[in-house]
């Protein structure tokens, strides 16, 4: 029994000792900036009182510790733009509670221990929540249906693609997931356990998420469906299923939730009724009324079927076997289970998909938004080859079966490695991999939030000549760190020659807004050339550099 205890450590720290080895392959993602400027600006204030960076060295690019300092810590030169003041009558976007941990994460391993760089260490944040998100996953699963389940788990959630590539760098999604993840774990603990403790762990999770993203909403349905479930007899008979210190503990727990947010959130301190309007105003705004994909993928009642879809192409084909096995189980079985374990994981599952499917409801960019979908589909995978191993009597046989099943872990692993650094482009084999999806139009193909910027600069660094210039054909300049290129490279729109071809590099990344894109001159210049540098996966082009010349 000692092992199994081993390998709740050993697997987590795998996941997390891989993750922290390729961390420095990965770039940015084109939402980070401004999370980490707003970030740094709120830490800054909790810590110092202070408003402004004064007292502190100018940016430097060395690694001497008396001018360590991010470039996100933002100088305002004088005004509001981008400053403490600025963000704090900026009404509506999502919570700033993930940019304010990274922050910290930046301020401890970059500025004070110098033993990651700047970039590196905000992603670490990222990356240990996730890692945190894997534990719980090999850990849930083990101890509801044992340890071949909770391998499995394990397996399906480390190389789901889309989490693996993004627990590197993507500040908002794979940190929502994780907190979301424990949110209803220790929620599902208290209640089973009738824990008072575990049910004030679920509520700080839950404020965590909350000072994230708004979609930890959605696990409260969750959590509402599966008590009804597991009490309804109690329910139906009119009598209060919980203890008298349970209940204390339920009547605190959105008290806990809101002190949480709204000591994370300054903006809330003036005029915390308006400020929240202004945060639902926003969520409203990008979330419902708009259906970002054709009309093609819109059914009847106005259902659409685009994120459905999306989590089927990218799901890795065994992932996507066994957990529809454990769907299987959970719908045949889960209701007479003690505990209703697995309806409360497809209840996981299935809502965040269920609730971006409903008319009028936007999603975009593909499924990263619903990423809390993920961990509960890695538990069903577990799930299903508990099921599939149950079928059996004889032990020999048992054995061979959990060996086939890793076995067909190997394609989607050798793929992981294929593709590395950009997993999260990762399509299965149903549509063809990204070439399928790109030749088919399947929306959002290619959409990589920006990352492979860091592999261009690494080839612009190591192949361009000497006082090189660089504009993108599209993107934003804050998509590469004005510290991540060679100091004798000059950077900007400004050197973008057209036609007099002086030689400049042109880079951008490709997808599919990209290539249909036929109203920018830049880009209906680069036609004309030839590329210097392309990164492909599965033969299509994600970031390309021209030459001017």
């Amino acid at each position: 029994m000692r092992y199994k205890k081993i390998l709740l450590i050993i697997f987590p720290l795998t996941f997390f000792a891989v993750g922290f080895l390729t961390l420095n392959n990965y770039g940015i993602n084109w939402d980070e900036p401004v999370h980490y400027i707003r970030g740094q600006a709120f830490l800054r204030f909790f810590m110092t009182g202070k408003k402004d960076y004064s007292g502190l060295p100018g940016i430097e690019y060395s690694d001497n510790l008396n001018s360590r300092r991010s470039i996100y810590q933002f100088d305002s030169k004088g005004t509001n733009y981008l400053s403490f003041n600025e963000f704090v009558t900026n009404p509506g976007s999502h919570p700033p509670l993930n940019g304010i941990i990274a922050s910290f994460f930046n301020y401890i391993f970059y500025q004070q221990l110098g033993i990651l760089g700047d970039i590196d260490s905000y992603h670490l944040f990222v990356l240990a929540v996730s890692s945190l998100l894997v534990f719980l996953v090999f850990f849930f699963t083990r101890e509801e249906y044992g340890l071949f389940a909770g391998i499995i788990s394990f397996l399906s959630l480390s190389l789901y693609p889309l989490f693996f590539g993004e627990s590197h760098f993507n500040i908002k999604d794979p940190v929502e997931a994780s907190f979301y993840g424990w949110t209803i774990y220790s929620f599902y603990k208290g209640i089973v356990g009738k824990s008072s403790r575990w049910i004030i762990t679920s509520s700080i999770f839950a404020g965590l998420a909350l000072g994230t993203k708004f979609n930890i909403f959605f696990a409260f349905v969750t959590i509402l469906f599966w008590m009804i479930i597991l009490k309804w007899k109690e329910l139906r008979s009119f009598k209060w299923p919980f203890s008298k210190r349970l209940t204390t503990s339920l009547a605190a727990y959105p008290f806990i939730v809101f002190i949480i947010f709204f000591i994370s959130y300054p903006n809330l301190w003036q005029d915390p009724i308006r400020e929240l309007s202004y945060v639902f105003s926003y969520y409203k705004e990008i979330g419902y009324g708009i259906v970002y994909q054709p009309s093609s993928y819109i059914t009847f009642f106005g259902l659409n079927t685009y994120p459905i879809q999306a989590v089927f192409y990218t799901t890795p084909l065994i992932t996507l076997l066994l957990s529809s096995i454990g769907v299987l189980w959970a719908l045949t079985k889960g209701f007479h289970e003690k505990n209703k374990t697995a309806l409360i994981i497809f209840l996981w599952f299935i809502i965040p998909i269920v609730r971006v499917s409903f008319p009028n409801m936007g999603i975009y960019g593909g499924v990263r938004q619903i990423m809390e979908y993920i961990p509960a589909m890695a538990m069903l995978s577990g799930i299903g080859g508990y099921y599939i191993v149950r079928q059996f009597s004889n032990l020999t046989i048992k054995q061979f079966i959990k060996i086939v099943i890793l076995i067909l872990f190997i394609p989607i692993t050798l793929k992981i490695i294929s593709v590395h650094p950009n997993e999260n482009v990762y399509l299965n084999p149903l549509i063809g991999g990204l070439k399928g999806a790109r030749e088919k139009g399947f929306p959002d193909w290619g959409v990589t939030l920006g990352s492979p910027y860091k592999q261009g600069v690494d080839w612009m660094n190591a192949h361009a000549e000497k006082n090189a210039r660089l504009t993108l054909v599209k993107g934003l300049l804050q998509n590469i760190p004005p510290n991540a290129l060679r100091r004798d490279i000059l950077f900007g729109d400004i050197y973008y020659s057209g036609a007099s071809k002086k030689g400049e590099y042109l880079m951008e990344v490709n997808d599919y807004r990209f290539e249909s894109d036929v109203l920018s001159e830049k880009r209906e210049y680069i036609k004309t050339l030839h590329p210097a540098y392309e990164i492909k996966v599965d033969d299509v082009p994600i970031l390309i550099i021209w030459k001017n010349e």
